[in-house]
């Protein structure tokens, strides 16, 4: 096992790799919507890649790549979502992207997709910078992150929000593997043409946004994280659970994936405590050696995803109101099991031809089995296939 002085030395490299520094200095990443390379696109796979790094060498008309945060309120009755995204998403091709959804306690929810003319990614020393800007609407969203993940400020001024968002990571940044970055066996490939990395499964999470003149105040937790795909989602995605939650002194991130490419399901499952991961794995199957995981549909809770009230077409409601998930390491008879019940629907829409995409804020309770049982916040997404 490497040192942690060597471990930081390559990190440094890689950075600086990245950045086109090995001094106290800068470098820019700009994308223009509309620009394109042909054929194919590489997309890096290096466990030593910083997480806020562009991920993909360009875009054909096919990939794309995510910057994403959520956000739930202390009392699970209000939440949000939004991304920053490059590249082919929901069916704009070559784009730049900002998506945001909220809900408040009240019920009313708001959605809005817009557009920058260019994109940059600021990479110095210390932290990276990300800029989506539109100089005719003078929509401008920017997000600054320290390089190890502590800290996230994102700001916008557009003609519909104003505000700022927070988010102070109480959980280590991880790969699907649940490994802690940097590590040399880190790996951010999750399924096929889908490459995945959380900067901040869980942190401290605080907005303060006017949306049409109305105020949004959440504080609470939330998470970030990243993903860079060789195709848009609908094309790769059959369907799709993904949860974060803060529960007593656990943190937790759990996805489980269908592929559209493969027909196999992907799984992830990750339970820290303070910022030690306790306990992580890819397997789903029961084993008498290797730990494993389960993540089910529950349908106990009287909350389900739906359609926002003021939207022309209802869609059918989402078939689960929650999950059950459960962590078992057979070598030292451990196992943990945590309930989510939604609590409020972020957003419920058409994905594709054939599915619907959610996101959810919700409550969660567990612990480790035979021991003490806490309560706390969850949120998360969900795509189910028609």
């Amino acid at each position: 096992m490497p040192s942690i002085s060597i471990l930081l030395i390559l990190v440094v490299a890689a950075t600086a790799a990245a950045t086109g520094c090995i001094h106290d200095c800068c470098s820019n990443n700009t994308h223009a919507a509309g620009a394109y390379v042909n054929g194919t696109v590489h997309m890096k796979d290096s466990p030593w890649t910083p997480f806020d790094a562009p991920m993909t060498e360009g875009f054909n008309l096919t990939n794309g790549e995510d910057w994403s945060f959520e956000g739930v309120s202390a009392d699970g009755q209000s939440g949000m979502g939004f991304t920053f995204s490059r590249g082919t998403v929901a069916g704009h091709a070559l784009a730049q992207r900002m998506f945001l959804a909220v809900v408040w306690p009240n019920g009313t929810r708001f959605i809005e997709s817009t557009f920058a003319d260019v994109s940059t990614i600021q990479a110095c020393k210390y932290a990276t910078k990300g800029t989506w800007y539109n100089g005719t609407s003078g929509m401008n969203w920017t997000f600054e992150a320290t390089n190890d993940y502590s800290r996230t400020l994102v700001k916008v001024e557009s003609a519909t929000v104003r505000g700022t968002f927070t988010l102070d990571a109480i959980s280590p940044a991880i790969y699907p593997n649940g490994l802690v970055y940097p590590h040399p066996r880190g790996d951010n490939w999750f399924a096929p043409y889908l490459y995945w990395v959380e900067n901040v499964p869980v942190g401290v999470a605080e907005a303060n946004l006017t949306i049409r003149g109305t105020p949004f105040i959440l504080e609470g937790i939330g998470g970030r994280e990243r993903n860079w795909n060789s195709f848009a989602w609908a094309e790769i995605s059959t369907s799709w659970d993904m949860v974060r939650g803060k529960v007593g002194p656990y943190t937790l991130m759990a996805w489980r994936f269908e592929s559209k490419i493969d027909g196999q399901t992907y799984f992830s499952s990750v339970l820290m405590k303070e910022k030690d991961v306790i306990f992580r794995t890819l397997a789903q199957h029961v084993s008498t050696t290797e730990p494993y995981g389960s993540f089910n549909l529950d349908n106990n809770g009287t909350v389900r995803l739906s359609s926002d009230p003021s939207a022309a077409t209802s869609l059918p409601e989402s078939k689960h109101t929650g999950y059950v998930l459960e962590m078992v390491i057979p070598a030292t008879e451990k196992r943990w099991r945590f309930e989510v019940d939604y609590t409020k629907c972020v957003y419920w829409f058409a994905a594709g031809s054939d599915g619907r995409l959610g996101g959810f804020v919700g409550a969660i309770k567990g612990g480790l089995v035979g021991g003490r049982q806490y309560s706390g916040r969850a949120s998360g997404t969900t795509m189910e296939k028609n």
